[in-house]
């Protein structure tokens, strides 16, 4: 099996320029409670047009650890009035939780009806790829994938 690392970058401007990090983390925390550790929330009815862009149930999993940490997966960061999110890499699979957190942030605190975010995975034997995502407010989700070539050494 060959390894890969991924990781997941996604920003999007605020409705609100006074918010602060503290306030968008105690929402996350909410939506956690809310979502997440709520056997009567209905993940696949919420979330099922967004399957392209993530998948809840790993998503989510993370989420469920008694020593979760945020800090572990992604970095928020606010600068002027955007929302910036920086996945960490992880080997060998897709970081959906990143995508899930940019999803419910934006949802909450994003301006406008399109969230677009990419994903980067750079594979062992030095080539890449990116998938770029337009996730909509309607459900509506694009993809793109773009592989690059893997450059051979003289």
């Amino acid at each position: 099996m060959s390894s890969c690392f991924t990781k997941t970058y996604a920003s999007f401007v605020l409705t609100d320029s006074s918010l602060t990090l503290d306030k968008i983390l105690t929402h996350l925390q909410q939506v956690i409670q809310s979502e997440v550790h709520n056997d009567g929330f209905d993940a696949d009815k919420a979330y099922a047009p967004f399957a392209i862009a993530f998948d809840y149930d790993d998503a989510i999993n993370p989420l469920l650890e008694d020593n979760f940490q945020l800090a572990d997966y992604c970095k928020l960061t606010i600068e002027s009035d955007s929302l910036f999110l920086e996945g960490n890499w992880v080997e060998n699979t897709d970081d959906h939780l990143s995508r899930w957190v940019a999803w419910v942030l934006f949802r909450e605190f994003g301006v406008g009806d399109v969230l677009s975010f990419s994903t980067e995975t750079d594979w062992e034997d030095g080539s890449s790829s990116g998938c770029f995502y337009e996730v909509h407010r309607d459900g509506t989700v694009n993809e793109r994938v773009v592989y690059s070539e893997v450059e051979q050494v003289c």
